[in-house]
């Protein structure tokens, strides 16, 4: 009787975990298409510790803080008008809007760039950059510059005056993830960054 009682006790317990999990679970959508920063702290000058991408499903907990919320499996806060109670689908280039296009988002209606910060630079670029954006199934490239002693520089946006994320040295290994017109998306495997390269700086 009492081995009854524990199994059913314990698939009432995974029940209730499975639809909190359910309930709870929403996608990160950005205006631009890019990943969402994700910061140690709910506050825009905390450090930047990694991205939730466009359309991924993310476990909020709790009420938002000075505008973050903090996301449990990604150990890390975002902005809370990045989160919607829907799948977004695949991004539009060129446009705000995914594939999924539906009901207002559960935490904070339309979202602006990607990055969160007051730099236009970070969050703008080039718009026809931006139109001609295809995602791909993500491939590895190498830095290349003409020079050997050159530097090759990752930026927030499509832009040589956008803010400079990280240098890299002729042949480092990255990953690419959309490819735009001059420019490619980007993330670097050993640290998770992802920013914009001129692809004629990239070589497969």
């Amino acid at each position: 009787m009492f081995k009854r009682v524990l199994i059913f006790v314990t698939a009432m317990v995974l029940v209730l975990a499975i639809g909190v999990t359910a309930a709870s679970a929403e996608w990160i959508k950005t205006g631009d298409g890019h990943p969402a920063n994700g910061r140690a702290a709910a506050d825009h000058g905390s450090d930047l510790v990694g991205y939730a991408y466009y359309g991924e499903q993310v476990q909020p907990e709790g009420q938002s803080v000075n505008g973050y919320t903090y996301l449990v499996d990604k150990g890390f806060w975002v902005l809370t008008k990045f989160l919607i109670n829907h799948d977004p689908g695949e991004f539009v280039p060129g446009t705000n809007k995914g594939t999924n296009e539906g009901g207002s988002g559960s935490s904070g209606g339309s979202s602006g760039g990607s990055s969160g910060g007051s730099s236009g630079q970070a969050q703008g670029g080039d718009s026809a950059e931006f139109n001609a954006a295809k995602w791909v199934t993500p491939y590895p490239v190498t830095t290349y510059h003409k020079r050997s002693s050159g530097v090759i520089n990752m930026r927030w946006a499509p832009n040589k005056k956008a803010v400079l994320i990280q240098s890299y040295n002729p042949g480092t290994t990255l990953t690419v993830l959309c490819e735009l017109k001059t420019w490619s998306l980007v993330q670097d495997p050993e640290t998770g960054k992802v920013g914009f390269i001129r692809s004629d700086f990239l070589q497969k």
